[in-house]
């Protein structure tokens, strides 16, 4: 029989958080980069609206995720 380890894992919760953060970065990095190899001006607009707006997205989750885990450790 195997123990289980000790220390408690991360809540699902935060898990798809950060995920879904990920996500969204690779979006923003995506229009990112199709802006700098083919700068058009209808790239520039999607990397303006979706790009910096998924960037954002991902930024908030990540804080809310990071906000969670720290309040569930009573650090907050």
């Amino acid at each position: 029989m195997t123990e289980q380890p000790a220390t408690p894992a991360s809540p699902p919760g935060s898990v798809r958080l950060i995920t879904a953060a990920c996500i969204l970065a690779l979006l923003g990095i995506l229009f990112s980069l199709a802006h700098l190899v083919w700068p058009t001006p209808l790239l520039f607009a999607l990397f303006m609206i979706v790009g910096q707006g998924s960037f954002g997205s991902a930024l908030l989750l990540y804080a809310v995720a990071i906000f969670r885990d720290l309040r569930r450790k009573k650090v907050l």
